[in-house]
C-alpha cells in the first residue's frame, strides 16, 4: 500500500491511469461487436475537454472552478452552427473567431473573479446561467449543420481519428506553455499567492490568463460537440458541468491548486466515459450512473488527501 501512495504522490494521475486500463480489458471483454476506437475517442472528445478546459483554474488556486464551461462550449457550438455557417464563415475562418470569442468570454470571467473578488464559484456559476440564457436565445430548437469540416473531427482526416486532432490540441497547447514562464506562474500561485505576490508574480494578471485559457479549450470543445452530433443544441449547455470537475479530480489534480496537469482530467473522463459505456452495455439502469460518478469522485478526493498528508509528514 505504501508503494502504491508513493507511485501515486509522484504520478498524481496514476489511479486514473489504471482505472482506464481496467476499463478498457473489461470493456472489450463484454463488447461483442468491436470497441470502435475513432467513435469511441470522437464520444469522450466533449467530455475529455470539458475537463481540461476547467484544470487552469483550478490549478491557479483560491478554489477557481468554472462552471461557466460547459455552456460555453454550447455556445460557441451554437454560433458556429446558427451564424457563421449560414454566412461562408463555416470554413477554416470559423476557428480564430471561435476560438477568440470563447477566450474572451474565460478573459471577461477571470477579470470579474480577480477584480471583484467574489468566490469563483459564486461567479462563474452566474456566468453559467448567463450564458445558458444566451445559448437559448441564440438557438432556440436544436438545428442541424450539413457538410461541414468539423464531421471530420468525429471520423477520420486520413489515417488519424479526427478525435486526436481536438483531444490533442490542449495538451499541445499546455505543453506549448511549458516553455515560458507563464505555467510555472500559474502553479507557483496555486501553491501560495502571498509568496508569489512577494516574489514578483503577478498573480491577478496569471489567474485571468487562466480562465481565458479554459475559454480557449472550451471553443475547441464546442468544436468537438459539434463534430459528434453534427448540430447545436442549447438544452445541453448543463451536461457537461459537473462531471468535467468530476474527472479534473478523478485525474489527480488538486481541487485547492497548485499541483496537476492536463493528462490526468483527460484520464479521469476517459475512466468516466468508460464506466458509463460498460453500465449501458450491461443494461444496468442509467440511475447507477450518478452513484458510480460521485462514487469514483469520492475515491479520488480520499486518495488525494491521503497522498496530500503523506507529503505533508515527509
Amino acid at each position: 500500500m505504501s508503494r502504491l501512495l508513493s507511485v501515486q504522490r509522484n504520478h498524481s494521475f496514476a489511479f486514473a491511469a489504471v482505472l482506464v486500463v481496467v476499463l478498457l480489458v473489461v470493456t472489450q471483454e463484454v463488447q461483442t461487436g468491436g470497441f470502435g476506437w475513432s467513435d469511441q475517442l470522437a464520444n469522450l472528445a466533449p467530455l475529455a475537454i470539458a475537463a481540461m478546459a476547467s484544470t487552469p483554474a483550478i490549478i491557479g488556486g483560491r478554489g477557481g472552478l468554472d462552471l461557466s464551461v460547459s455552456p460555453l462550449m454550447t455556445l460557441s457550438s451554437a454560433v458556429f452552427v446558427v451564424w457563421l455557417v449560414p454566412n461562408g464563415l463555416g470554413g477554416p475562418a470559423s476557428v480564430p473567431i471561435i476560438l477568440g470569442l470563447t477566450a474572451g468570454i474565460g478573459l471577461i470571467t477571470g477579470l470579474l473573479v480577480v477584480h471583484l473578488r467574489v468566490p469563483p464559484v459564486v461567479l462563474t456559476l452566474s456566468v453559467y446561467f448567463v450564458l445558458i440564457g444566451v445559448s437559448a436565445k441564440v438557438l432556440p430548437a436544436p438545428e442541424f449543420v450539413h457538410g461541414s469540416w468539423v464531421a471530420h473531427l468525429a471520423g477520420h482526416v486520413g489515417p488519424i481519428p479526427g478525435a486526436v486532432f481536438t483531444i490533442g490540441a490542449p495538451l499541445l497547447i499546455w505543453l506549448a506553455l511549458g516553455r515560458i514562464p507563464y505555467r510555472n506562474a500559474l502553479y507557483t500561485v496555486g501553491s501560495n499567492d502571498v509568496a508569489a505576490f512577494s516574489s514578483g508574480v503577478d498573480v491577478g494578471r496569471v489567474r485571468v490568463g487562466a480562465y481565458a485559457l479554459g475559454g480557449l479549450y472550451a471553443g475547441i470543445g464546442g468544436f468537438a460537440l459539434t463534430a459528434v452530433t453534427m448540430s447545436a443544441d442549447s438544452s445541453q449547455a448543463q451536461t457537461y458541468t459537473l462531471i468535467a470537475i468530476a474527472a479534473v479530480a478523478l485525474g489527480g489534480t488538486s481541487l485547492v491548486g497548485g499541483r496537476g496537469g492536463l493528462a490526468g482530467p483527460a484520464l479521469g473522463a476517459g475512466a468516466i466515459y468508460l464506466m458509463q459505456d460498460l453500465l449501458v452495455t450491461l443494461q444496468v439502469s442509467t440511475d447507477w450512473l450518478q452513484v458510480l460518478y460521485g462514487g469514483a469522485l469520492v475515491a479520488a478526493v480520499v486518495l488525494g488527501g491521503v497522498v496530500a498528508r503523506q507529503k505533508a509528514l515527509a
